[in-house]
């Protein structure tokens, strides 16, 4: 879709937050425990050989970024198995936390990496075009003076490369590095929180699937123009919401075992910075970066009502709203079956009041009388004889004539009579006979 001057919306706080604030993790880490920092060095390799080979190179090749949509959901797949096998040595570590973690991770990921590659495999990401969010940032970096070009492609796909391998493994390994034997009463509360963002964003695509799916079906001019179902009356990203949530839980249920790290208190308090820095750079990545923002700048110029369905839902945390939505049903038509059925009702009154309006004078149809009276006015000498008027004979008529006409009215009257009972009266069939029996 080809914009001319968009009118980009302007970066919020937490832009200048998260992205000037990342510098500090890289020396939270080396503060660490020799044990943190080793895990932090093995799983840099093995996230950049995974960004390499599944987005760097396609994106390279291709020319487009959803490949990092790809990749980024397996790496925390990578995560989990990496931490998994990284505690596996010591028999102290093999406790219920560092399972249900590990856990955690494993089917947060799992999850976005099969629809990713479901989409990828389907041919509903095609190669030739990329997602409206890299869409939006190409735009956003070539309004404010930048070029779009493979290098910066790289330095996007790398960047979030660094999310997984510098920030967001925190989490599970603390948690996993943590010998107490039991689950805290804050780290139930956080996995909950995990297993409720989970199920949300779960339940937020299968709203979206349904409703596409469904839409597909309708014609065309019957389709609703964007998603108002489920969830989503209440927000206009729930699944972000859910994603969002998700990892709140997680920073939640590793709060204790950072408390209880053998380590410094200026690495604890560094820890617990990343995992704030974990909230707060996922919002800005969900709302403003990848997700809400870059979705909504298409979405308002090609779904009508859109921009209403803005005003009325709010963006990321779902609330309540007080009137029922109008865009989706007053931009989308009537069905063709009402319309059918109103205009089959107008219509029938008209096609029955066709023969009840007509004048007796009117030749029905089907009736034998309309059948005769052409015969009757097809007579040569009843027109010509000038003595027939007034007179109840033809006097100059051949007798043949006379009586074949006599013959015919009563004959006539006879076969009229129950055809013409039910449409028009007695008296009124009379005077056709009348006229045409004695011009």
């Amino acid at each position: 879709m080809t914009v001319t001057d968009p009118p980009i919306p302007p970066h919020t706080w937490l832009h200048y937050v998260v992205n000037y604030s990342g510098i500090f993790v890289v020396p939270i880490l080396l503060m660490c425990p020799k044990a943190v920092l080793n895990f932090a060095v093995l799983h840099l390799c093995l996230q950049a050989g995974w960004f390499t080979l599944t987005a760097g190179v396609p994106a390279a090749v291709t020319g487009v970024m959803f490949w990092v949509d790809f990749a980024w959901p397996w790496g925390l797949c990578i995560i989990s198995a990496a931490v998994y096998w990284y505690t596996s040595f010591d028999p102290e570590l093999d406790t219920t936390r560092r399972k249900a973690i590990c856990l955690a991770y494993l089917l947060h990921g799992a999850r976005m990496g099969a629809g990713a590659a479901f989409m990828i495999a389907s041919g509903t990401w095609k190669v030739g075009r990329d997602l409206p969010r890299y869409q939006f940032q190409k735009i956003r970096v070539e309004k404010f003076g930048g070029t779009w070009n493979m290098t910066f492609m790289q330095k996007e796909i790398y960047q979030q490369m660094f999310a997984n391998a510098g920030v967001l493994f925190v989490p599970c390994l603390i948690c996993s590095l943590d010998k107490t034997p039991d689950l805290s009463p804050l780290e139930i509360a956080g996995y909950s929180i995990w297993a409720s963002g989970w199920i949300i964003e779960n339940i937020a695509d299968t709203h979206k699937l349904a409703f596409m799916e469904a839409n597909r079906r309708k014609p065309k001019d019957e389709r609703a123009p964007y998603c108002n179902v489920g969830l989503w009356k209440y927000s206009r990203h729930p699944n972000y919401f859910g994603e969002w949530v998700a990892w709140c839980g997680l920073t939640v249920a590793a709060a204790d075992s950072v408390a209880r790290l053998e380590a410094g208190i200026v690495c604890k308090l560094g820890l617990s910075f990343i995992l704030a820095y974990i909230c707060l750079s996922l919002y800005y990545c969900l709302s403003e970066w990848t997700g809400a923002v870059p979705a909504e700048y298409f979405s308002v110029q090609k779904r009508k009502g859109y921009d209403e369905y803005m005003e009325r839902v709010n963006m990321i945390v779902p609330w309540f709203v007080a009137n029922e939505p109008s865009a989706v049903t007053s931009a989308a038509p009537k069905s063709p079956s009402k319309r059918g059925r109103s205009r089959g009702a107008s219509r029938t009154p008209k096609t029955k009041a066709k023969p009840r309006a007509k004048t007796p004078n009117s030749k029905a149809k089907g009736t034998p009388k309309a059948k005769g009276t052409p015969k009757a006015k097809g007579t040569p000498k009843a027109k010509g004889t000038p003595k027939a008027k007034g007179t109840p004979k033809a006097k100059g008529m051949p007798k043949g004539k006379e009586t074949s006409t006599r013959s015919r009215t009563p004959n006539t009257r006879k076969k009229s009579k129950p055809a013409k009972s039910n449409l028009t009266p007695r008296r009124s069939s009379r005077k056709p006979v009348r006229n045409i029996n004695y011009m």
